[in-house]
Parts: C-alpha cells; structure tokens; sequence
C-alpha cells in the first residue's frame, strides 16, 4: 500500500495555508504573516498535525533558492549601476548602524561575540517582499522616501549573499575558504561569467526556437539547481548560486520571461518556506515570556526606525521623509530566518535565543501593515516637533525668491516638473522649484537651474517661495500623502491660488479636489486618453475626430469637479470655426494626385464642400494659404465642414475611396 502520509501533510499544510492567508488579507495583513501563524498552528510546538516535518523543510529550502535566484535576475548589473549612489550610500549606513547596535547591544547582554555578531547581521535585514507589496499597492514606489526604500532593500539583499559566506567565517569553520576553496570558489565565477557571457544565450536561442515553453522552463529550472549544486559542492552555499544563476539570466534578452515563468514556483515554495519556519517557533516562548519578547520587539523597530531614518538623512531628504523611510522598514526580514536557522545549525546561537528571536522576527512582520498606513501623519508629527521639515533656505534663494510676483512653484523636478519649467520658460513666465532629493537639486544647480531645496508641504518653505505672490502652484509629485498635505498648506496660504496637481489615480480625483485643488490630472487617464488618439492615428481616423472623442471622454472624466465658472472641458467647442463646421487634419499621402497642383486647380470647395484655413508644412502653419500654393509631400491641410464632405476630401486626396 502506498504511503501517503507525506500527501496528507501537504494537504493539512496548503488548506491550513489557505485559510489562514485568506483571513489575514482580510484584516490587512500580509498573507505571509498568515503563513507563519499556519506553520506555527500546525507544527511540532502547536497542534502537531504535520509528521514530515524534514520533507517541509526540504521543500523549503527550495523556496529559497528560487526566492534568490529571482532577487538576482532582478539584481542586474545595469539596475545596480542606476541607483549605485543610492544604494551604497543608505544601505551601508543602515546596515552598519544596526548590526552594530545590535551587537553593543547582545554583548552588553552577556553574549558571546560569536552570538552577538550573527544576531547583528540577521537582524539588519528588512523584509524585501513586504515593503515592497505595500509600496506598490498604495502607488509609493516612485516617491522620495519610497525610491530610498527600495535602494536600502537592494543593498540588504545584496548583503544576504556576504552574510551566508561570512556565518561559517564567525564560527570558525574556514576549512572552505582554505586557498583551494578561494580558487575553487574564483573558478566557479570564471566559468559562469563565461558562460553567462559566450553559452547562455545561444542556448536559450536554441530552446526558444523549439517553441515548446516546457522545454523552457525545464531549462531555466535546471540553470537554477545546477549552478545551486555547483556552488555548493564548491564549498559555498546553495543560496549563493541560486543568486548567481539569476544575476547570469538578468543581461539576457529572455530575463522577463524567466521571470513570468519562475514567479509562481518562487511564491508556492516561498509559502512553504514561511510555513516551516512558523513550524520553528515555540509558542511556549511567547505564553512564557510575552513581556520580554514584546520588549525586544519594540526595541529592535525603535532602532530599525532610528537607523533607516539616519540612512535616508544621508541623501539630504528633508526629516519627514526620512522618518518615513524608517517607519516602513524597521521589520525584520524574511531572509532573517535563512541566517537565523544557518546560524543554529554552525552552534553560534543556542536554542532559547534562537527562540526567542524568532519570535521577535514574526511579531515585527505583523506589525508592518499596522503601522505602515500611519507612517506619514506619525512621520510628520515627529518632523513638526524638531522644527521645520524643509530646512533652512539660503539666503541667496531668499534674494532670489524675495522679488518673484505673478510666478509658479513647482513642486517636483522630476520629469513632469522639468518639461512644465520648459514651457514657462519658453513662454518667459517665472517659475522655481522645490525639490527633496538633494543629490537632484545639486545637479539641476550646476545646470543653471533655479531648484530650491525643501519640502512643499511646508507652510515656512512656501512663503519663502512667495506663496502668497505665486499666480499658481503646480504639484507634480509622487507621493499620495505628501501631494494632499501640499494641497491644504498652499490653500490655507493663499485663498486666491490656481492649484493644479497631478495624481497617479482617477479615484483621487474627488478627494484632491475637496482639499482645494482647481485642477487635477490623473496619470492613468491622461495615458489611457494618450493610447487612444495613437490607436485612432493608427486607423486613420481623421484628427478633428480624434481630438473631439478625446475631449468628450476628458469633459466626462472632470465636470463634476469643476466650477461653473471655469472653461469647458470640451475642446472640440473651440474647434467650431464656422457654424456647424469642425476643423479636420489631413495629411497628404506620399502618392497623392493632387501633389505638387495648386490649391486653385484642385479645387476643394467646389467639389466636395470643404475650405481648406490652413496648411501645416515643415512644422510651420500657412493660415489662409492662396489659391496658387502648391501641395508639397509632407503637408498637411486643415479643412472645415461636415463630416460626409471632408470624407470626400479626404478620397480625393487620396485619389481611390476609403
């Protein structure tokens, strides 16, 4: 009879798994923290429903490689060279201060340096899969403090790979890193840069040209284990070549989709990975010692929201976003319980410590939604209670701001507020702007531009700017909290301000504009609006009727937010030059008839109706052109009347029906 004990497990494991992640989505927990509670419910210290107990943690160990065989194809050398400043200048203090503070902290405890150092390193870390799950789902991602974030999470998981080499090191088993273990080790990454380099594309190129997708992901999968089992029989960990593998696959043209392929294995083993290590807490900890543990906890965030601020302080960020920056990362990570669980297995830690911080590690991974949604008023509170979050202006901005009258603050120089500042310029309206990334106004200061550093939601910061002269401030700015802070001050300041903002959201729209902003632009509008008139052009509906469909979507989208005193939305009424007439664009075709014939002898207005009001030639527009100018290639004509008349225009042109 077959044994099925092991089937049964896994069922117990994935129902138990299910439900748990269900309920914790429900309550606005990650589904993670659901599969730590399922682990710690189902295993040897809860109810001891699961007897594989070894065959789990197997599976699990898979879940790991995968987790960072996927942060490696993500880790390219190209992403990493992008954000390089970023990434060494904030990851390297955060991780520092906090595995030095922790270890102080364990030796000042009565631990060994050995212990001391391997909580340091395990507790530095920050949960990547976490942050960046709610990052993503409150549109933070591209923000000040969100992009800092994500540079020290880089940084962190990057460190993972030196910690994994360095715990043997701490325990002094260097047997692997005796001279035939470093040329081993120099051999092994000689061969996959080469392979990387000169085999593996041309691989995949044969694998794709099969055109059977499991051949593909068969292939990626053995790519994965193999340098995995290479590195390891190397002397080195499974982890390491799993990254290695992903950081090889990473400068391939096939990356994405690799990645497609691979992300559903990652998340089923990654579950069980979280499984096993809930399964690894003894809730006897918890019922026993609840108050230390709980003490720890707290500790451990307060320096974790202590380090990452300092780490975001380093960019210039202003305090508030700094703050923000420690409030979201001060967990600890799922890559902790990789390094916690090697370290009892080399004897750095003994069983009640090792306890005791697991307990710690899950607490503060239920703590992250709780307090991550609170994190921007509890941010600025702190920022308010040390003075100013925008800092001291100079007095040369001072000078320069003192005189300004009838101008627009931008708030926001990236590239939305850089092609805004543009076409003031061009217009020669004044205009300054404010941003927070210090490293962005030293560079746009070296260019000649007139960047302020600050905040803009700061009521101090925006009457230095002239709030109160400004004709209107535009915010185009990434972060939701911060852009309806900036909003209400730049109202409160000046009641008679035009306020435009842009959002990343329709459904902001009504919210923004109760706040006391005019005008409000929603990113996935303005491109679903963009992706339309490119479609439209595509299927050569004439322009008149393009601009027309897109002003009525526009005018449906914003009428219910706007004053009757403001202009209407439709644009297509200012395209009404002559009663009942509409105004259409029509380029001439490259083998048109009518090329190179006067516009007398082709005669529009007598054989189809139209009047042609202007001609568009070399991005120059001839308005009232004469009846002796010639059609060139490349022109376009801008013709009135209705619509069946321009239809016969527009066939005449072209010389055959359409």
């Amino acid at each position: 009879m077959t044994d099925l004990s092991f089937l049964n497990d896994l069922l117990i494991l994935f129902g138990m798994a299910l439900a748990n992640a269900f309920l914790f989505a429900r309550l606005k927990q990650s589904p993670m923290v659901g599969y730590l509670a399922t682990g710690i419910l189902i295993g040897p210290y809860g109810l001891h429903l699961i007897e594989g107990v070894h065959e789990v943690e197997v599976m699990a160990e898979i879940g790991v490689i995968l987790l960072l065989f996927t942060i490696g194809l993500e880790f390219s050398f190209s992403r990493i060279l992008r954000i390089k400043g970023l990434l060494l200048r904030c990851g390297t203090v955060q991780v520092l201060l906090t595995a030095l503070i922790v270890f102080a902290g364990a030796r000042l405890a009565g631990l060994p340096y050995e212990t001391a150092g391997a909580l340091g390193m395990a507790l530095a870390l920050s949960s990547t899969a976490i942050v960046l799950k709610l990052l993503l789902e409150g549109g933070e991602i591209d923000t000040a403090h969100g992009r800092t974030c994500l540079a020290i999470l880089l940084f962190q998981d990057l460190m993972v790979i030196f910690f994994l080499v360095a715990l043997p090191l701490l325990g002094g088993q260097t047997e692997g890193i005796s001279t035939l273990g470093l040329a081993k080790a120099a051999a092994l990454m000689g061969g996959l840069f080469l392979f990387s380099r000169y085999g593996l594309q041309p691989l995949l190129r044969g694998i794709i040209r099969t055109r059977s997708p499991e051949l593909f992901r068969l292939t990626v999968l053995a790519l994965v284990l193999g340098t995995a089992w290479v590195t390891a029989a190397a002397g080195l960990s499974l982890a390491l070549g799993a990254f290695l593998a992903g950081l090889a696959l990473a400068e391939s043209d096939y990356s994405h989709q690799v990645l497609s392929d691979v992300v559903p294995f990652r998340d089923t083993f990654l579950a069980l990975f979280f499984i096993s290590m809930g399964m690894l807490v003894d809730v006897r900890v918890l019922a026993e010692q609840w108050p230390l543990v709980l003490g720890l906890c707290a500790l451990l965030c307060l320096i974790k929201i202590i380090t990452g601020t300092a780490a975001a302080l380093v960019t210039r960020y202003p305090l508030r976003a700094a703050l923000l920056c420690g409030l979201i990362i001060f967990q600890v990570g799922e890559f902790s319980f990789v390094l916690m669980r090697q370290a009892l297995h080399l004897g750095l830690l003994d069983e009640p410590i090792y306890q005791m911080t697991l307990a710690v590690i899950a607490l503060s991974m239920v703590a992250t939604p709780l307090l991550m949604p609170r994190a921007p008023a509890i941010a600025a509170r702190i920022a308010g209670l040390f003075g100013r979050p925008a800092g001291e202006t100079s007095p040369e901005v001072r000078e320069r701001t003192g005189n300004l009258e009838g101008h627009v603050i931008i708030a926001g120089y990236g590239l939305s507020g850089r092609n805004i500042g543009k076409v003031l310029r061009q217009m020669h309206l004044p205009a300054v702007h404010l941003e927070m990334n210090g490293e962005a106004v030293r560079r746009a200061s070296k260019a000649g531009e007139f960047v302020v550093y600050g905040d803009a939601t700061s009521p101090t910061l925006l009457q230095e700017v002239g709030i109160m002269r400004a004709r209107a401030p535009v915010l185009a700015i990434n972060d939701p909290s911060a852009l309806a802070r900036a909003i209400r001050a730049a109202r409160d300041l000046n009641p008679e301000l035009y306020i435009l903002a842009r959002t990343r959201f329709v459904a902001e729209l009504d919210y923004l504009t109760s706040l006391g902003a005019d005008e409000v632009v929603p990113d996935e509008l303005e491109a679903s609006l963009q992706l339309s008139a490119f479609l439209l052009r595509r299927f050569s509906v004439p322009e008149g009727q393009t601009l027309k469909v897109l002003a009525h979507l526009r005018q449906e989208h914003y009428q219910d937010l706007r004053t009757p005193a403001s202009p209407p939305a439709n644009l297509s009424g200012y395209l009404s030059v002559l009663e009942g007439g509409k105004v259409e664009f029509q380029a001439v075709p490259d083998d048109s008839p009518c090329l190179h014939r006067s516009l007398a002898e082709i005669d529009l207005r007598r054989q189809t109706g139209v009047t042609v009001v202007g001609v568009i030639r070399h991005e120059r527009t001839i308005y009232g052109p004469g009846p002796g100018l010639h059609l060139e290639p490349g022109d376009t004509l801008m013709l009135i009347g209705e619509p069946e008349d321009v239809l016969q225009a527009r066939e005449l042109l072209h010389g055959h029906p359409l």
